[in-house]
């Protein structure tokens, strides 16, 4: 009797372990054709389409990685890029109306969190990372040595939903706090691969060096910094027009600048890039930030 017992225990075992080993592999795969998810959404022209179609993508992700218990480095990351664009693309700088805008910026600031929290589990494989995350300035700079070439994506987009959290919560002083740590990140991405997508990175030091000189704004680092764009990007990249408008130019309140990027951004050919989405975006947030322009000037 005891040895039939043992023998049924150890079916079962058998065929949980295998369900488990089954599920795992079946995610594994799954991970692999979302590569081509994330391509399509960055290639398609028709932002409205994107719009309706990433919520499903998103929790289809999320369902993924809960099922692989968060130790499927390829979805977290694609769960960080992927959320941080849905804020970026269809919540922020999205509604002319103010409340609108509000209702768009605090869901926005829901999903940059969500992204960070993706980005910061693939980063923090890295034990000594993982110490430091929490841990002062310089112990975190100290880190980044720790990150190769391989890791310039984790880097970026962990670093790029973070900033927009942040930039979306400048009143809490706990969160600001972290704006170092965050540029510390950029600073790496630079130094391992500063042509990075069209020159993104310099994109966000666009947006970093364009803040008021208490948050550590530099008005001449933030020109350097778009120049920068446009040469890794020919000059296609219309994302950095954007943010040079939005908050270069408004912060050195410069209007014939601020007019002469956006008109730049609604002349460009949607397909000037491949990842086609990025130039519908900005025209559309051009258009959306047109309207904003007697409150900026």
């Amino acid at each position: 009797m005891k040895k039939r017992y043992l023998a049924l225990a150890l079916a079962a075992s058998a065929i949980i372990f295998s369900g488990c080993s089954l599920k795992r592999t079946v995610i594994n795969s799954t991970a692999l054709f979302m590569d081509d998810v994330v391509d399509e959404f960055m290639a398609e022209p028709d932002a409205l389409f994107a719009e309706q179609a990433a919520p499903a993508n998103l929790k289809l992700l999320d369902g993924l990685i809960k099922g692989s218990d968060h130790q499927n480095d390829s979805l977290l990351l694609k769960g960080c890029k992927l959320y941080g664009m849905y804020a970026l693309a269809f919540l922020e700088d999205a509604a002319a109306d103010e409340k609108q805008d509000n209702e768009n910026l605090s869901r926005a600031s829901v999903f940059y969190k969500r992204a960070e929290d993706y980005g910061m589990d693939v980063l923090k494989r890295n034990s000594d990372f993982r110490s430091a995350a929490g841990g002062s300035y310089d112990d975190f700079v100290k880190v980044m040595p720790a990150f190769n070439k391989s890791d310039v994506e984790a880097l970026f987009w962990t670093a790029f939903a973070w900033g927009s959290y942040i930039n979306l919560n400048r009143n809490s002083a706990d969160d600001v706090a972290d704006l170092p740590k965050v540029k510390a990140l950029i600073d790496r991405v630079i130094e391992l691969d500063p042509d990075y997508f069209y020159g993104l990175p310099d994109l966000f030091l666009i947006v970093y060096y364009s803040m008021p000189k208490m948050f550590g704004g530099d008005t001449d680092k933030a020109k350097a910094a778009y120049d920068a764009v446009e040469r890794i990007s020919d000059g296609k990249f219309a994302m950095a027009d954007f943010y040079m408008a939005k908050f270069y130019a408004v912060q050195v309140q410069d209007k014939a600048l601020f007019e002469k990027l956006l008109a730049k951004i609604n002349s460009m050919p949607g397909d000037v890039i491949p990842e086609e989405l990025f130039t519908s975006v900005a025209k559309k947030k051009a258009a959306v930030l047109l309207k904003k322009e007697g409150d900026l000037f």
